[in-house]
Parts: structure tokens; C-alpha cells; sequence
């Protein structure tokens, strides 16, 4: 009974504290101080997408597809190509490309055979085929990718504990917001086959089978390109420099921390 009384209260005790962090943290007053400077950042004339990189890939793909009805000829297929992801992993030049093959297929089902003729309907099924690869590719401009730089903080000696004084400290967090890479298909090629393996022959008529599945095995290529937002400037033609100069911020992240 002890425990289990010393286990209730420890639980309420414990339930209290969250609950009264909870609801005790605030901001308690604010300020927003005057006279805020402002600088130059050196920049360019325009920011426009910049073409990094354009390459063809070319990704094999092989599926098992099923049919709605059983057919015995498959009359035509039409193909577009989709991504559902392109992602550029800056420091190993490669590209991660996933997506998918819209494939329509037409194809006649068999409603009666007699003789030597067979009749029946069109039907069609629509299915995604998916794919998935990764690319490694060469660079005409290097993408701006900057990584965020470690916190830093400033202790100070306290003389009366002889140590660390734990109730100042400056802090630096220096955070870079780069520009995405992402991609364009400009176009795309597929090649295809389909393999019919498991194929029924249809009683009294030579080489006509009837089918449900099938192989299909795909070369696709994407013609790709890799862009991303950069400002680029212009040579000017010299003029007179105006009555009053921006002062230009001269200092880089690096300066922060290292407190130049």
C-alpha cells in the first residue's frame, strides 16, 4: 500500500510540474528599439533561374501487368511520362528521379470464336507503371548552396566563483536561406515491349491465344535540366557616382563568428 500511495503522489506530483511549465511560460515584455540601421548587401541586377545542368537519363524498367478482362490482342498503347520527385543532394552531385508511365491500353476481348473468326469488343485499362533512379551529373555552373554555419557562444569569468559565470553569455545563430534546385522534363522518350507468357489457345483457331497478364518491359529516357535562382549583374557603362553612397556591408557570415 506504501508503494503503491508513494507511486500515486509521485505521479501527481510529476503531472502538476508539466502542467504548471505548461502554462507558465510566457513572454513577459518586449521591446522593438529605434533607429534601425540598414546596408548595401552586394547582390545583382536580376535574379533569374540559371541552368546548372542538362543531361538525357535513361531508366530500364520491367512489370507484370494485369488486365481487367482477358484479351487476345492488344491493339494500342499510349504512354506519357510523370515525376513525382527530383532531388538534387548537393554534395554528391547526384539526382534522385522517381516518378511514373501513364500506359492506356486498348485491347480486343473475345465475346464468341466459330470457324476461323473471332468477334468481340475493345476494351481498355489504364495503369501507372513507377520507376525510380538516381543519376550522377556533371555541372556547367555550380549550383549557391551554403551550409548553415555551428552556433557560437562567448563565456565569461566570473572572479568572485572563480569560474564560469553561468548568468551571461553571447550567442551567435547564423542562418542562410538558400534558392532550391528543381527540375524541368523537357522531354521524353519510351520504348516498350509487351511479352504475353501465359497465354490460353482459343479452341480451332492456329496462333490465337487469350491472356490476362503480361510482361511489359520499358526504356525510358528524360531529357532533364537543373535550375536554380541565382542574381547575375551586368557591366555597366561608367557614370557619375551619386551625391550620396549606400554604406555597403562588407562583413560575410564567417566575420560573425570569428568576430572580425
Amino acid at each position: 500500500m506504501f508503494n503503491q500511495k508513494g507511486n500515486n503522489e509521485a505521479s501527481y506530483i510529476e503531472t502538476y510540474c508539466d502542467s504548471a511549465k505548461e502554462c507558465a511560460a510566457k513572454v513577459i515584455d518586449t521591446k522593438t528599439l529605434p533607429n534601425a540601421e540598414n546596408y548595401c548587401w552586394h547582390g545583382g541586377d536580376f535574379k533569374v533561374p540559371k541552368v546548372l545542368a542538362e543531361f538525357v537519363v535513361q531508366i530500364d524498367s520491367e512489370s507484370k501487368i494485369r488486365l481487367n478482362e482477358r484479351a487476345y490482342e492488344i491493339k494500342r498503347v499510349e504512354k506519357q511520362v510523370f515525376l513525382t520527385q527530383c532531388r538534387l543532394i548537393p554534395p554528391t552531385n547526384k539526382v534522385f528521379i522517381e516518378g511514373y508511365i501513364r500506359k492506356n491500353i486498348e485491347y480486343a476481348t473475345k465475346t464468341c470464336s466459330r470457324g476461323d473468326a473471332i468477334a468481340g469488343t475493345i476494351r481498355d485499362t489504364t495503369v501507372h507503371v513507377p520507376f525510380k533512379a538516381y543519376t550522377k551529373v556533371d555541372f556547367k555552373n555550380k549550383p549557391n548552396i551554403s551550409p548553415n554555419l555551428p552556433p557560437s557562444v562567448a563565456r565569461y569569468f566570473n572572479p568572485k566563483k572563480m569560474g564560469k559565470n553561468f548568468k551571461e553569455a553571447d550567442r551567435a545563430n547564423i542562418e542562410i536561406f538558400n534558392e532550391p534546385v528543381y527540375c524541368e522534363l523537357e522531354w521524353s522518350a519510351v520504348f516498350d515491349a509487351d511479352i504475353d507468357d501465359k497465354g490460353t489457345p482459343i479452341y480451332g483457331l492456329l496462333n490465337e491465344e487469350e491472356f490476362q497478364e503480361f510482361t511489359d518491359k520499358s526504356v525510358v529516357y528524360l531529357c532533364m535540366k537543373l535550375l536554380q535562382k541565382q542574381q547575375v549583374g551586368f557591366e555597366h557603362p561608367p557614370k557619375e557616382e551619386p551625391k550620396k553612397i549606400c554604406s555597403k556591408w562588407s562583413m560575410s557570415p564567417d566575420d560573425f563568428l570569428s568576430g572580425k
